[in-house]
C-alpha cells in the first residue's frame, strides 16, 4: 500500500476541537488512524506552525486506506 497523505482527505477545521495530539498534512493518514485509536479519536486536528488548518475524521480515513469501521 502507497503512504496516503493526511492532505489527501482534509477537511475544514471545526472550532472547539483540542490540538493535541495532532497531525501535518504531509504525514502519513495511517498515523493519523494511530493517534486516533491510542487516544479514543473520532477525528484529529491537522495542523501547520502549530496553527489549525483542518481535520480528518477516523471513519474516512479508515476508508481511504480501504478499511471499514464495524
Amino acid at each position: 500500500m502507497k503512504g496516503k497523505k493526511v492532505e489527501e482527505i482534509l477537511l475544514p477545521f471545526r472550532e472547539g476541537m483540542q490540538l493535541y495530539p495532532s497531525v501535518t498534512m504531509s504525514d502519513k493518514i495511517i498515523h493519523a488512524v494511530e493517534l486516533m485509536v491510542k487516544n479514543n479519536l473520532k477525528n484529529i486536528a491537522v495542523v501547520r506552525n502549530k496553527r489549525p488548518i483542518g481535520m480528518i475524521r477516523l471513519e474516512d480515513a479508515l476508508e481511504e486506506l480501504g478499511l471499514n469501521m464495524p
